[in-house]
């Protein structure tokens, strides 16, 4: 069976967060959609790097996906958070027990935000741990709790990718990719 996640893309996303969890994935052979929030196919990272989505949110919303995953970045996950299609998505992908994942400020404004934490252990950014209703685990890097994986920022990226690869494809793909990155596994 083939895997298939999403990595949605809104204005003023985490650059290296998106694409460390793309490059991850597509080196393991996952299909990737980097989708469009917006109305456009470019978005305009945090850092102001220009990235071309493969299509917009909209063409998601009937397919199956084995992770949904979202970069942080500011204001990028304020506008993750303004959208009603990604909100469908993730809920869908929740009450479904399928695998969905956040990085940086996305735990707190999207997932915490949307009841999509509810019951379910959490990290994220220091700067916004404030907002999660439980601050048990924010101290650790990357935390797997049920169906929701969550991390805290820029700097826990590659571990963030390889914890939801190891997960989605296996522990044995995992070690592979990350040998293949000069990471010992």
């Amino acid at each position: 069976m083939d895997k298939k996640i999403l990595v949605p893309l809104a204005e003023g996303f985490e650059m290296i967060e998106a694409l460390s969890i793309v490059d991850v994935f597509r080196r393991a052979g996952v299909q990737v959609d980097l989708a469009a929030v917006g109305e456009n196919l470019q978005v305009t990272s945090s850092h102001q790097v220009k990235v071309m989505a493969d299509l917009p949110l909209a063409q998601c919303l009937d397919e199956k996906y084995d992770l949904i995953v979202l970069p942080g970045g500011i204001p990028g996950a304020q506008n993750l958070q303004k959208s009603a299609m990604l909100v469908e998505l993730l809920k869908k992908q929740n009450s479904e027990n399928k695998l969905y994942g956040a990085i940086c400020a996305a735990p707190a404004l999207v997932l915490e935000h949307h009841g999509l934490l509810q019951g379910k252990k959490a990290t994220c950014h220091p700067g916004f741990v404030e907002q999660l209703s439980s601050q048990d685990h924010i101290r650790e890097k990357v935390v797997f709790d049920k169906n929701c994986v969550t991390s805290k920022g820029a700097g826990t990226s590659i571990e963030f990718a390889l914890e939801l690869l190891g997960i989605v494809m296996g522990e044995e793909k995992r070690k592979a990719v990350a040998k293949g990155m000069a990471i010992e596994a």
